[in-house]
């Protein structure tokens, strides 16, 4: 398990699951615009959009807690 997911903040967290998400999200971006193999681009095609659905939410959560 990462350090700060042991030990971080909340808002420490959140941030990095958010550059993780990012990361992930720019990961099958990536393998939709190169990939040759049609079922290959519609699956990382929908696991790009999930990708986007966990930023938002995590957004939404960092968000709330700036809020308090």
């Amino acid at each position: 398990m990462n350090s700060i997911a042991k030990s971080g903040t909340p808002m420490e967290i959140l941030e990095a699951a958010l550059k993780k998400e990012h990361a992930a999200h720019d990961f099958y971006a990536e393998v939709r615009e190169h990939s040759k193999v049609e079922f290959v681009r519609l699956l990382a095609e929908e696991l790009c959009n999930e990708e986007m659905r966990h930023v938002r939410l995590i957004e939404d959560h960092i968000v709330r807690l700036r809020r308090g």
